[in-house]
């Protein structure tokens, strides 16, 4: 092989390994996610669609009248062409983040500029497959209402766009027939938010979209399914709206989806519950979570699906593995602790529980751990058990996967032993190594101590250390390679304990 083609190999392999298949990759519903520069680290890895965050809305290319800055638009569409994803604009008409020169013009120079930027971006991209027309209708319009949670109306240029008209929507519908005449290779979105969690929001917006259906207007019923309007809401209610809109024959797509966390659990339960709600929906041809790494948009809420030392959390680990079919459950749990012949401890002493989940590539084989009673012994989030009263207590690793599967152990509690014989014969004295190498050794467990002897087979005393008063002791002695006890004397009771010397 010559240095040329063993480079085109190497770049090859580098690719290859740097680089893995989105997870939606040969199935007939796409999985996108929304771009920006904290969203951009592998992200081909993951999606095989792409919406601009920001970098698409009119406020964000036209900040100063007609100085135009494509940025970030112009990023995320490059590289929905380099490698096959997807492009879905975001968006050309919306109440919010519009340019604020917009509302200083008269209706005339408002519909020519709002011409502008239809034919300006149809212009630079002419192949987009999907755009957001028109952005929060009912919600966060461009006709001087009061959003939710605004204390400032909106600007209103839905006048230069006909206003209500005859239709109550004829803004919206001349919004659309402009978008067709400019992007006629573009299936066309209605996008607004919080309508699958409320029949009465459902039916305004069926009302709505009949009204564009009656014209051929529209390609795609767009829901953003963020989390504010799926947390708490029965799957049976985002089921039925789900399917209202579906029963008027045009696809759904969930266009801004997030799944807030503030714990890795709560996170994945949530998207346990929901996703497949979605995915599963006969009438939804795709889905675009609205960021998934950290720095995304619900960043307080926790919603990021990788961690920023770039770590998937277990929600993305089952988003991937559901997706793709390979999702594999936990079948059992069983549980351990170090040196538990006897599943006997100390009352007051800690040990760390150890969960072994099988099969070995369980998809989610994190557990949560409990006590029961929980007076008799606590244990944290990482299994370190604190044994806390006599008796015996179960202990309980749950898995998170939904498998219902649990794993017990029953461990017995008793007082630490008082007498120094009890103490050794317990356990609770320890000597290590044993052999012991070059005469170097541990003794632990000897608070109550006060005098050690080291006696050889002869019956002699080579070794007597006096006036003791600490828990542990490293050792070392110089003496012969052989068999030796070790005689311990509190004050009351003496006890021995034979060890190697090497």
């Amino acid at each position: 092989m010559n240095y040329k083609n063993l480079l085109l190999a190497f770049c090859m392999f580098a690719s290859s390994a740097v680089y893995a298949q989105p997870i939606a990759d040969g199935n007939t519903k796409f999985l996108g996610s929304a771009y920006s520069s904290s969203q951009s680290t592998n992200f081909r890895n993951y999606w095989n669609q792409i919406t601009p965050e920001n970098g698409g809305k009119w406020g964000s290319v036209e900040r100063t009248r007609d100085v135009m800055n494509w940025g970030e638009m112009e990023t995320s569409y490059k590289l929905a062409k380099q490698y096959g994803i997807l492009f879905k604009a975001h968006t050309l008409i919306w109440g919010a983040q519009q340019p604020s020169w917009i509302g200083g013009l008269d209706t005339a120079s408002q519909r020519k500029e709002i011409e502008q930027w239809f034919s300006l971006t149809a212009a630079k991209y002419p192949d987009m497959e999907y755009i957001d027309v028109v952005n929060e209708p009912l919600h966060n319009a461009p006709n001087g209402m009061l959003p939710w949670g605004a204390t400032v109306k909106n600007v209103d240029y839905a006048k230069a766009l006909g206003g209500a008209g005859k239709t109550g929507w004829d803004w919206v519908v001349t919004s659309f027939r402009m978008a067709r005449k400019y992007f006629p290779k573009s299936k066309l979105i209605l996008n607004e938010y919080s309508v699958i969690n409320s029949s009465t929001e459902t039916e305004k917006y069926i009302n709505l979209i009949k009204i564009l259906q009656a014209d051929g207007l529209i390609d795609g019923i767009g829901e953003q399914a963020h989390a504010f309007t799926t947390a708490g809401t029965p799957a049976t209610t985002l089921k039925t709206n789900l399917d209202a809109l579906g029963a008027t024959g045009v696809p759904i797509y969930l266009t801004e989806m997030d799944i807030d966390g503030a714990t890795d659990l709560i996170q994945l339960k949530e998207m346990q519950r929901v996703f497949p709600i979605f995915w599963e929906h006969p009438s939804v041809k795709g889905i675009t979570f609205w960021g998934f790494r950290t720095g995304l948009w619900r960043n307080n809420e926790k919603a990021y699906l990788i961690n920023s030392n770039n770590t998937e959390r277990p929600a993305m680990k089952w988003l991937k593995a559901y997706v793709n079919d390979t999702l594999t459950m936990t079948e059992s749990i069983a549980l351990s602790f170090d040196n538990d012949s006897t599943s006997t401890i100390l009352k007051g002493a800690s040990v760390n529980m150890i969960a072994t989940v099988l099969p070995s590539n369980t998809t989610i084989p994190n557990i949560t751990w409990s006590t029961y009673p929980t007076y008799r012994a606590s244990i944290d989030s990482n299994g370190k058990l604190t044994a806390l009263g006599n008796g015996t207590v179960t202990v309980t690793a749950t898995a998170w996967d939904g498998s219902g599967i649990k794993g017990t152990k029953v461990i017995t509690i008793t007082d630490p032993p008082t007498g120094l014989s009890d103490k050794l014969n317990a356990g609770f004295i320890k000597v290590y190594p044993n052999p012991a190498v070059n005469g170097n050794f541990t003794i632990a467990g000897i608070e109550s101590v006060k005098q050690i002897e080291l006696i050889n087979l002869l019956g002699e005393k080579v070794v007597t250390l006096n006036n003791l008063n600490q828990s542990s002791l490293n050792i070392q002695v110089n003496v012969p390679e052989g068999i030796y006890f070790l005689k311990l004397f509190d004050g009351h009771q003496s006890v021995s304990k034979k060890i190697v010397i090497k």
